[in-house]
């Protein structure tokens, strides 16, 4: 008992003689985690928080973003209302009281370029922030910017892709805008394939412009477009916009609403689809979209897109989407004579089932029911016309259909 209680005094003593790390040494954030603040003024650096007078040591000229050291990562969310903050120089860390100069978070970017100004009015400022905003103000015309930094700060709820930017100006030298509309922002992103058009399609030269009155719209159509701008805030849609080449010339289309972020990959196709059964239209190609009210009665129809099982059709001047393979397989009755009509086969089928195994009254329907693994025949099969082989089985809730 004696040796294990010296054994334990020992170990006590070990822990209790190891360097302690201090509270902020064991919680820092990694340098990856700091964010830039850019210096719009020159800025005293000192050699420590306190930030006295007799303990600068040199100082940090204007315009320029420097990298903040690492501070405890509990605080990083009010990064924002500090006023002195530690800063990364030649010097090793230092101190910076943001309460002496102009700043703003984020890193700047030296680019110049040619900006196309599309509001009535853009304000004119003295720094990037909204507290310095002059009396002047700008009419649409092209400006030249010679860098950017963007409206958001870290660590802060922002949903903009906006930005400041700093211009030449002939009367009064360098000032910072913050446009919201302007040419050259609208620059999209490649599209995965073809889009559908629903309905005749106003055309604007710009995204959030007014449409062009003298142009004709485009009517209901699978196009190609060229590229997407895709504009989201805070709590409303978000706003899509697509690229494309008309007769006049590229052009832009705003997509509905109800496209959500909107859907590509549309394949351009040209098929006589026969329906054998009533059916009914759907509004866009998901599985829980409306249906549009009016059943239709059983005929061909002709085919322009297809996404994932589901076929646009212009009919009545406007596109519409349909599932050939959920229709038909809502009228399978468990009739062979009925479900023959839409190529149901008799045929002895041994399947192996598994967890992922999934069987459905009928085909495509939402009532689930699952399985153990197991092994079971089959004694008729279906082949969608989306392509997918279906196995009528017996179960203990009845005859289901399932696919493996």
């Amino acid at each position: 008992m004696t040796k294990w209680l010296t054994l334990l005094l020992a170990a006590a003593i070990g822990v209790l003689s190891a360097p302690q790390l201090s509270r902020a040494e064991q919680e820092l954030a990694a340098p990856s985690a700091m964010p830039y603040v850019t210096l719009l003024d020159e800025f005293t650096l000192y050699a420590s928080k306190n930030t006295r007078s007799n303990e600068a040591i040199g100082s940090l000229s204007a315009f320029q973003s420097v990298h903040l050291a690492p501070i405890e990562s509990s605080t990083l969310l009010g990064i924002t209302r500090m006023d002195k903050v530690p800063v990364m120089t030649w010097l090793g860390v230092a101190w910076i009281n943001l309460k002496e100069g102009a700043y703003k978070y984020g890193q700047m970017e030296l680019q110049e370029q040619k900006l196309t100004l599309l509001e009535q009015e853009t304000d004119l400022y003295d720094s990037a922030s909204t507290m310095k905003k002059t009396e002047y103000k700008l009419s649409p015309q092209t400006v030249q910017a010679i860098a950017s930094i963007s409206v958001c700060d870290p660590y802060t709820p922002c949903y903009s892709n906006d930005k400041w930017y700093l211009i030449k100006t002939s009367w009064l030298g360098d000032k910072w805008i913050r446009p919201y509309h302007y040419a050259e922002k609208y620059k999209g992103s490649p599209v995965e394939g073809m889009i559908s058009i629903e309905q005749e399609t106003e055309v604007y030269m710009l995204p959030f412009e007014k449409p062009l009155t003298d142009e004709p719209k485009l009517p209901p159509q699978i196009v190609k477009p060229i590229e997407k701008y895709n504009q989201q805030a805070r709590m409303v849609p978000p706003s899509i916009w697509y690229k494309v080449d008309t007769s006049k010339g590229i052009r832009w289309i705003h997509a509905d609403d109800s496209h959500g972020l909107g859907f590509e990959g549309v394949e351009k196709v040209d098929l006589n689809l026969d329906i054998p059964v009533p059916f009914h239209y759907f509004k866009l190609p998901f599985p829980y979209s409306v249906e549009l009210p009016e059943l239709q009665q059983p005929q061909t129809v002709h085919a322009i897109g297809e996404l994932h099982g589901w076929y646009f059709v212009v009919s009545d001047g406007s596109g519409k989407w349909i599932n050939l393979a959920k229709e038909i397989s809502s009228h399978l009755t468990g009739d062979f004579d009925n479900d023959a009509k839409f190529g149901v086969k008799l045929n002895d089928v041994s399947l192996e089932l598994t967890a992922a195994s999934i069987a459905l009254d009928t085909p495509l329907t939402t009532h689930v029911l699952t399985f153990t693994p197991q092994t079971v025949t089959a004694s008729r099969e279906w082949k969608s016309p989306n392509g997918e082989m279906w196995y009528y089985i017996h179960t203990w809730l009845g005859a289901k259909w399932v696919r493996i």
